[in-house]
């Protein structure tokens, strides 16, 4: 059985206990198979958390069942909660402030690199490539001191700047998930260039394709799939890059079942630095707003990627990357029990189910003119009166929140 908060719960989950006894609630059987979203609000009413059988659960929630157990705390949450002093809260809310700001820093100097990159691709111009080192070092060391913030600035995206900020926050991803590995500092420079530079063969694409704001045809599709190999011949012509370097760029499309490009390489025949790059790609492409969709929250692309795994990646690589962004995923908007609204901007250790966040919206329904972080670790939130904790994650479209807007515009929080 699994343990799911009541606002988790979804149309063919079977609930066999609850967090009380059944005799306080109006269900009349001891174990229910929800059928409507009537039955969830009835749980959502009297229940905070219940136990789910996966095996006596429909087949079509066992994903996001699985997804749950992954995110699960192992140990009481509460007695983590309570390792979090005033002074350690603030803390730690302050630390997330100053490295946003060197974060950004490092953000804006890659993305003026990475732009002149992918302009000199289309050229046929060299790269840099000890610039390029320089970028990637600085990165991965923001990531090590403070990956929050990094993650907080992957979600700085527009429509219309798509390839070139893709570049920057897969190598921000990729780097974060191999941290979070245990790779060696060697190993995750490697990863964040192959990262980095794993889209420069898109600069040979005709951009009528690239921009196309529809599904490509046959002919448009295998033009766009030379990009990897074109990438791959243009680092290798330098004679500096690294093997690995070279595989990410050529290899970030393999699927682990044969089906990927360019040369349906399966299982573990794809290295391990080309398969965490192909799970950070399609969840950075899949998270966007692109010319011919919109992107889905982070929430719900965890979920997709779940569901695709055994044919498309590694499922214990993609559990490890649903473990590494936690149960609430930086950029993801919630409803606290206030009624306020706000956006996930930085996930504790010690309190995943309490991270820090960035009020947008007040109790009222009316816009904040000035974001106000909270941490819901402070003792002020969860103990007294003013309790406060995430009651759901919500669509950011229902409420017309632009994320990117509010990520670019929130550079002193």
């Amino acid at each position: 059985m699994i343990k799911v908060e009541s606002e988790n719960l979804a149309i063919g989950m079977f609930v066999s206990q609850l967090d009380r006894p059944w005799t306080e609630t109006s269900f009349l059987l001891q174990g229910v198979l929800i059928e409507s979203h009537e039955d969830i609000q009835e749980f959502i009413r009297v229940c905070e958390f219940v136990y789910v059988d996966q095996e006596r659960s429909h087949e079509s929630v066992i994903p996001q069942l699985a997804i749950l157990k992954n995110q699960q705390i192992t140990t009481n949450p509460i007695k983590k909660e309570v390792l979090h002093t005033a002074e350690m809260a603030d803390e730690e809310q302050e630390f997330f402030r100053k490295e946003l700001l060197h974060a950004r820093e490092v953000h804006t100097n890659t993305r003026g690199f990475i732009d002149k990159a992918l302009e000199d691709a289309r050229l046929g111009n060299s790269l840099n490539t000890e610039e390029a080192k320089v970028f990637v070092s600085e990165i991965a060391e923001s990531v090590s001191r403070a990956p929050n913030a990094m993650l907080w600035l992957t979600h700085m995206k527009k429509r219309d700047e798509y390839t070139s900020i893709h570049c920057i926050n897969v190598c921000i991803l990729a780097v974060t998930y191999g941290r979070a590995l245990g790779l060696e500092k060697k190993e995750l420079n490697i990863l964040g260039m192959g990262a980095l530079l794993h889209d420069l063969g898109k600069m040979k694409v005709p951009l009528e394709i690239l921009n196309k704001p529809g599904r490509l045809n046959i002919d448009e599709y295998d033009l766009m799939k030379t990009h990897s190999r074109e990438g791959y011949n243009m680092l290798k012509a330098k004679g500096d890059m690294h093997v690995d370097i070279l595989d990410i760029v050529l290899s970030h499309h393999e699927r682990i079942d044969g089906s990927g490009y360019p040369n349906g390489t399966a299982g573990e025949l794809i290295s391990q630095l080309a398969q965490i790059t192909s799970v950070v790609d399609v969840y950075d492409a899949i998270t966007s707003n692109r010319c011919y969709h919109d992107g889905v929250q982070p929430y719900d692309a965890m979920k997709m990627m779940y569901e695709w795994s055994n044919k498309n990646f590694s499922p214990a690589l993609i559990e490890g990357f649903i473990k590494c962004l936690g149960i609430y995923p930086i950029g993801s908007l919630v409803k606290l029990n206030s009624r306020h609204i706000g956006v996930v901007v930085a996930a504790s250790e010690k309190a995943r189910l309490r991270p820090i966040i960035m009020l947008v919206i007040d109790r009222n329904g009316e816009r904040l003119d000035i974001p106000k972080l909270l941490n819901l670790a402070h003792p002020q939130w969860t103990e007294g009166k003013t309790k406060l904790k995430i009651q759901k994650i919500v669509n950011p479209d229902d409420y017309d929140i632009d994320l990117a807007a509010i990520v670019a515009d929130a550079k002193n929080i």
